[in-house]
């Protein structure tokens, strides 16, 4: 019980630390999720030294770190286009194709959750993707799946790239026109991108619907059900589409982030179950049955546990008898008094 009570005093302390150093803490979040997203991007393509310096990458992360993430997902296909055409020139143009078509699914339905467009690629160079649908299956709602599926087609876009850049023999139009074939085929034969990105919707899509459900520890279960179904997910296809996904890497990394989306929802928010009450009340047109269950915090911890030293409870015991005898010798005196007024009435009749 000592465990709980000072977990919840360190939650309760951080909140309270996030929540005054808000304007500090985001940008610094953004900094570093733009850093990151910069830094694979050279990575991954590193055709030019000079784009790939730190010192453009610490300064395109500061200016990303101000900017909503529709703006930085533009910056980061601006970076992976400009890499791509010191590499091929003609391939650049299929990638500037493929990514505006992937930015206008972003765009319009991405939101404030554009910023797993960037995330997805970045985990998976930390074998971690799954990371992304288990944690905004718990927060959003189902317009999530684009942003989560254009990360998971850009990843195995900047694949397919690698591959199609190391060809030097791109002299003619026949040539282009191959290469362009080539690239586009080797992307929808790509059996793992589908089921990487059917798998995450899914993912995305039961948990939103479980989560709305109303039953004891629905959050909790939640994030156990999609990680079950995101290992299941994965086996199955491993066994019938022979697909080429580590079962070792893929279950260990889920379950590290089932542990961090765990750790996410605690932060958030912590549900008492033992003080759930249930409501009853009306208007003029419904009758309603509430069940209300009440979120645990220090504030409430602190409410419910009172200490009394033994000097400060003598004197008010000490004062509540005196209280007492001036109470009953107050209603003594008129309880005296009433009988003679009584007794006067009498003797006048």
């Amino acid at each position: 019980m000592k465990i709980i009570t000072k977990l919840l005093e360190f939650r309760g302390m951080a909140r309270r630390f996030f929540q005054k150093y808000q304007l500090i803490i985001e940008p610094v979040f953004r900094f570093v999720i733009s850093y990151l997203a910069f830094h694979t991007i050279n990575t991954a393509l590193a055709y030019n030294t000079k784009v790939a310096s730190p010192v453009i990458e610490l300064a395109l992360a500061a200016v990303g770190a101000f900017l909503p993430p529709v703006v930085l997902i533009l910056m980061c296909a601006l970076l992976a286009i400009l890499q791509v055409y010191s590499a091929s020139p003609i391939l650049a143009a299929l990638v500037v194709v493929i990514f505006a078509v992937l930015y206008c699914f972003i765009a319009r339905f991405s939101g404030q959750y554009g910023y797993a467009v960037v995330a997805v690629p970045i985990l998976f160079v930390f074998k971690m993707p799954y990371l992304i649908p288990l944690l905004l299956g718990m927060i959003a709602t189902p317009m999530a799946i684009f942003p989560t599926v254009s990360g998971v087609i850009i990843y195995f876009v900047f694949k397919v790239i690698q591959e199609a850049a190391t060809r030097q023999d791109i002299t003619s139009l026949d040539a282009t026109l191959a290469l362009y074939i080539d690239v586009v085929n080797s992307l929808f034969k790509h059996k793992e991108m589908f089921i990487t990105a059917a798998i995450f919707a899914v993912v995305i899509l039961v948990m939103w619907l479980v989560r709305r459900m109303r039953f004891e520890f629905v959050f909790e279960i939640t994030i156990v059900l999609g990680a079950i179904i995101n290992i299941l997910g994965f086996l199955l296809a491993n066994l019938q589409m022979d697909i080429n996904v580590g079962t070792g890497s893929m279950i260990l990394g889920t379950v590290v982030s089932m542990l961090l989306v765990f750790v996410a929802q605690f932060f958030r928010v912590v549900l008492d179950y033992t003080s759930v009450e249930h409501v009853q009340f009306e208007d003029d047109d419904y009758y309603y049955y509430v069940k209300a269950v009440p979120k645990i915090d220090v504030a409430m911890l602190q409410k419910n546990v009172t200490t009394f030293s033994d000097d400060e409870e003598e004197p008010e015991e000490e004062l509540t008898a005196a209280e007492q005898e001036e109470e009953d010798f107050d209603f003594a005196e008129h309880s005296d008094e009433i009988p003679e007024e009584e007794e006067l009435t009498e003797d006048e009749e």
